[in-house]
């Protein structure tokens, strides 16, 4: 079948004729096609068939009680019928149906039409075993470990510009003092509870026992804290451990390690379904891409790409900023 058999199911092209083609109505129709066995209407030498009467009389609720039980209500439907086709009529008389715009409708909707009927049946067949799944879950898991992390609390004694060794010093004896006073604390205590009030200057974690949060050292690099004190965090091994003082940027720092959490992999009923999802995306594309290869096997193709290298851009270079690409055409 030809474009112009099916420029009569486009609403486009016959909204498009109302205008631009209706004072050209009484020019000669195209050669009449063959009668179907049964035909309803003949409109400019084309026949409206029974059953693409009977179809439309479906897609306009034909199936619901009382619907089109009247001859009244038939006949209303086949005026209907036969003006579209008159205004298709109308817009291939103009032209209409030959105007780029319309023709790229009409290519899209043919475009739609193959891969819904060809492509989607065998995009629908595709299933995702769980042994798949699986599979792709155990070669994978270093990917799916959520690594290990610590919660530390520190003590920050900070140390004026310009105050020299004996502010250094000064500020290291505070932190011993410190440091001294966690043997005081209560067994259950593992931060560093009431010397971070006493002792701490960090006004985010000194009232809740130095407690700084979980640190994670495959983030390291983007935690805003001093490096001497992630340093001496991440030294330490078991929880209530307290490293010695250490001297930072523009303070001294004590820090004791509140709770551990080890690497641990993320469990695969956790994950399962988020797998199949991706598996089946990915099959999903194969599959169209391989559906786009034969098809494109099929025709002869020919790239002139001369003729491409000369076709000047409609707007002028971008400036200030990367250009943006183009929008593509849609594929669906």
């Amino acid at each position: 079948m030809n474009k112009r058999a099916l420029v009569p199911a486009l609403t486009l092209v016959a909204g498009v004729a109302i205008g631009y083609g209706a004072a050209r109505l009484g020019t000669a129709p195209p050669p009449q096609a063959d009668a179907p066995e049964d035909w309803v209407a003949r409109v400019a030498g084309e026949y409206i068939s029974k059953d693409r009467f009977v179809d439309e009389m479906r897609q306009r609720g034909g199936l619901g009680p009382g619907q089109y039980q009247q001859p009244e209500q038939r006949r209303a439907l086949l005026d209907a019928l036969v003006y579209q086709q008159a205004l298709v009529a109308a817009a291939r008389n103009a032209g209409i149906d030959r105007l780029p715009e319309v023709e790229r409708t009409l290519d899209q909707v043919l475009a739609n039409q193959v891969l819904q009927r060809q492509l989607r049946d065998r995009q629908q067949a595709i299933e995702v075993p769980e042994a798949a799944v699986r599979a792709f879950y155990e070669a994978n898991v270093a990917d799916y470990t959520v690594p290990a992390r610590r919660r530390v609390a520190m003590i920050q004694v900070p140390v004026e510009a310009g105050g020299g060794e004996a502010a250094w010093d000064a500020a290291l004896a505070e932190a011993e003092a410190a440091r001294a006073g966690v043997a005081a604390l209560d067994a259950d205590v593992r931060h560093f509870g009431a010397l971070a009030r006493e002792h701490s200057h960090d006004q985010a974690s000194r009232y809740r026992g130095g407690v700084v949060g979980w640190l994670s050292e495959v983030q390291r690099d983007r935690y805003a804290y001093d490096p001497a004190m992630l340093e001496a965090a991440f030294a330490l091994e078991e929880p209530g451990q307290v490293s010695a003082p250490v001297r930072g940027a523009d303070a001294v720092y004590l820090v004791r390690l509140v709770d551990l959490q080890p690497a641990q992999a993320r469990p695969f009923e956790e994950l399962a379904d988020g797998i199949r999802q991706r598996l089946l995306q990915q099959r999903l594309a194969e599959v169209e891409q391989a559906f786009r290869n034969e098809l494109l096997q099929r025709f002869d193709v020919v790239l002139n790409d001369a003729a491409l290298a000369a076709v000047a851009p409609l707007s002028p270079a971008a400036t200030g900023r990367a250009p943006e690409p183009p929008a593509l055409p849609s594929e669906g």
